[in-house]
Formats: structure tokens, C-alpha cells, sequence
């Protein structure tokens, strides 16, 4: 603007307004220029350094939504723990001693029905001996199968095996434990199906209302019943 002024405004000396309106953009750029200088320049950088607990306070905003997930995570743990239920299980030795106490029971019903069927104590102490070695461990293997099932067991009795459970269990031992008996009594015998179907047919009787009872006996012990945590379905 002092540029378009100072000069004459009419006449043969007169400049050109094109000229001056030039003159004030160059001036006004280099005045810009300046300033801009000024701002950049190492001697007035620290006056315009954000503090550091400006630059703390725009980080916990800056990561404020990052954290969300985890806050939201947190209903959903919830929502998975209410989908989490108590069950009554049977522990390994609990198995393992149910497993051995009914071998000890039913190999003393073995060795007198062999026996009376057999009249020979060999015959019957090999049967017997059959009877310990291939049941043993599967009885236990077939309580860790029942133990996976939670069908026909009293809430109200904290787990324990109801009527309904020892039956079905008893009968479906003592289908696998007749057959079991019957091929073992026919090799010790040397092929006589007859004694050994005699023999199968008098443990099923006997050792099916026995198991039944035995089942029902361990019912009332609370010993190795333990609760765990498994989700519901």
C-alpha cells in the first residue's frame, strides 16, 4: 500500500498500478518468510515444545480406545463363566479301588462255582485266575467310561449314582463279564462249553444281584466323588 502511494497518480510520471500491486505481494511474501523463520529458528523451538505432561495426557487419549477391547472383554468372560456348571466326577483311585474290591468279591463267587461245577481246584483256580487278569483292568477302563456320563446321578445326594444308574450298570457288566467267563471256562476246560456255559450262567444270577448291591453300597460313600468345573452345553 506505501508503495501505490508514494508514487504521483496522474500524469506522464505516473506508475503503473500493475506494478505497485506487485510490489505489495513480494513484500507481504517476504514478510510471511520472516516469520515463518522466526518460528523455525533453534532460538525460539523451546518456547514452542508441547510439555510433557500435555504429551502424557494426549497418549491416554490417543490409547483410550485401544483399551476398550479389553474392557469389553470382560462381560464376555463373564457370559462364558455363567455357561459354566459344577459336576460331581469320581477320582482314578476312587476306579481303581471299586475295580479291585469287586474282583476280590467275584473271584470268590468264581471259585465256587467252578468248583462245583468243575470238581477240581485246578480248574477252578484257573478260572479264577482268567477271571483276575483279563477283568481287572477293564472294569476300571469301564468305570472311567461311566464316570464321563452324568445320566442316573442324584444332584440332591451330591452326585451319587442313583437305583436306575447301578442297574443299568450292573447289566451291562455282567453282559461283557458272561462272555468273558464262558470263553475262558471252555479253553480251561479243554472245549467243554456245557461246564462253562454252567458256570457263566450261575455268575450272571448271582454276581448281577451282587454287583447290583455293591454299586448301591458305593452310592453312600462320598470318598473320591470330587466336584470339577465343565461347561454347559
Amino acid at each position: 500500500r506505501v508503495c501505490c502511494e508514494s508514487g504521483p497518480r496522474s500524469g506522464a510520471g505516473a506508475r503503473p498500478k500493475m506494478g505497485c500491486s506487485i510490489s505489495s505481494w513480494l513484500l507481504g511474501a517476504a514478510l510471511l518468510a520472516t516469520a515463518d523463520g522466526l518460528v523455525a529458528s533453534p532460538r525460539y523451538a523451546p518456547q514452542l515444545r508441547t510439555p510433557p505432561a500435555a504429551l502424557a495426557h494426549v497418549s491416554a487419549v490417543h490409547l483410550a480406545p485401544a483399551a476398550r477391547p479389553v474392557a469389553l472383554a470382560r462381560p464376555v468372560a463373564a457370559a462364558r463363566g455363567a455357561e459354566v456348571r459344577m459336576a460331581v466326577k469320581e477320582s482314578v483311585t476312587r476306579s481303581a479301588v471299586k475295580a479291585i474290591g469287586w474282583r476280590f468279591t467275584a473271584g470268590i463267587v468264581t471259585a465256587i462255582t467252578s468248583y462245583f461245577f468243575t470238581k477240581s481246584l485246578a480248574a477252578a483256580a484257573a478260572i479264577v485266575g482268567w477271571d483276575l487278569c483279563s477283568k481287572s483292568v477293564t472294569m476300571f477302563i469301564g468305570e472311567r467310561l461311566w464316570n464321563k456320563s452324568d445320566w442316573g446321578k442324584d444332584t440332591a445326594a451330591k452326585g451319587a449314582d442313583d437305583a436306575k444308574r447301578s442297574l443299568v450298570k450292573a447289566l451291562a457288566w455282567r453282559a461283557f463279564a458272561a462272555v468273558n467267563t464262558f470263553i475262558g471256562a471252555t479253553l480251561l476246560n479243554k472245549g467243554k462249553a456245557g461246564v462253562a456255559g454252567k458256570i457263566a450262567g450261575s455268575d450272571s444270577v448271582v454276581k448281577t444281584v451282587l454287583f447290583f448291591f455293591y454299586e448301591r453300597a458305593w452310592a453312600q460313600v462320598g470318598w473320591g466323588r470330587e466336584e470339577v468345573k465343565e461347561e454347559a452345553a
